[in-house]
């Protein structure tokens, strides 16, 4: 069988930047230009070469004897260089010389930023820098996706929220409340929470004298009310609850893990008072208040929210009928 022989180095270089001859004593023939870049002191000997795979304690030579023998690939790494791993095959030459065509497998990216390599590092035939390419840009449009679907999933959250918000005081309005009332009213074992924890304090508000304020003073007071309102009830609720307004001078608040009478009757009369206080004075002896009716709703209780809302409707009208500026809790 005819072995083939060496041809002259330059030209082994151009076709195999990547090639390394050795002698069948090793003693190191040639060294592709491009793995010189990455180990310039390859060409003073094979000691800088190391197995990557297998038994690392055999004598390198005798690896790519076998190699060349089996046919298997070979795995190696470049001592001192931990983040790269050289794959390749052998083939012997005349003379039992062998000759080593290595690449840099994944390891391509890792190698060009080590030895800043080029296109011209490369054979012409190689796509290596045509697969790095094609690699950044996969990279580059997935980012781009990425942020675009971040952006995306921004913007859909925020035309959410913005269509369960009222635009004059920033509360949640009819909308957001009715979701939010609908979420409460799920069975305990539903959402993974004890009968305590999901039992709720549902509070109807409105402001006695409010018609006056517009037709004294003005929508745009009127306006400007509802607002003080809406940065009062902010002040007042916890994170956990909701306060809405659902429509003219008409609030609601669910008030989470909220069942004691005597807690419930003082955030009320905190309710009625900080809202007392936001009475215009030009309205005279004639003073802004605000009557409560109050539901507290355990599981068990109707899981109808109509049925509910109507609830704490005629416990707000108890509250006006007895005199308003006072709370109704049943």
């Amino acid at each position: 069988m005819n072995m083939p022989v060496m041809m002259p180095a330059p030209s082994l270089g151009a076709l195999l930047p990547m090639h390394l001859v050795v002698s069948r004593d090793g003693a190191v023939l040639s060294v592709g230009p491009t793995l010189s870049k990455i180990a310039p002191q390859l060409a003073q000997g094979l000691d800088l070469l190391l197995p990557a795979r297998g038994d690392k304690t055999r004598p390198l030579l005798a690896i790519c004897s076998d190699a060349v023998a089996s046919g298997e690939r070979l795995f190696l790494r470049i001592a001192g260089i931990d983040d790269l791993v050289l794959r390749g095959h052998a083939v012997e030459l005349a003379g039992g010389a062998m000759l080593l065509n290595l690449g840099f497998g994944a390891d391509l990216k890792a190698a060009i930023r080590r030895a800043g390599l080029t296109d011209d590092d490369f054979a012409p035939s190689e796509l290596a820098m045509e697969f790095l390419f094609l690699q950044e840009a996969n990279l580059g449009v997935l980012r781009e996706l990425a942020r675009f679907n971040s952006q995306l999933a921004r913007s859909r959250e925020a035309a959410i929220q913005q269509a369960q918000t009222d635009p004059l005081t920033g509360l949640g309005n009819r909308r957001g409340l009715e979701l939010a009332l609908q979420a409460a009213l799920k069975r305990p074992h539903e959402v993974g929470m004890s009968p305590e924890e999901c039992a709720f304090a549902l509070v109807h508000l409105d402001l006695d004298h409010f018609k006056q304020v517009n037709d004294r003073l003005g929508h745009k007071a009127g306006d400007e009310l509802l607002r003080h309102v809406g940065v009062v009830l902010r002040g007042i609720v916890r994170k956990v609850d909701i306060a809405a307004r659902i429509g003219g001078d008409e609030f609601v608040l669910i008030l989470r893990r909220m069942t004691n009478h005597g807690d419930i009757g003082r955030i009320a009369d905190r309710l009625i008072g900080s809202i007392r206080a936001l009475s215009p004075p030009e309205l005279g002896e004639l003073r802004v208040s605000a009557s409560l009716g109050v539901v507290i709703w355990r599981p068990g209780d109707t899981e109808d929210m109509v049925d509910l809302l109507h609830q704490t409707d005629e416990a707000l009208y108890a509250s006006k009928r007895e005199g308003r500026g006072r709370a109704t809790i049943r």
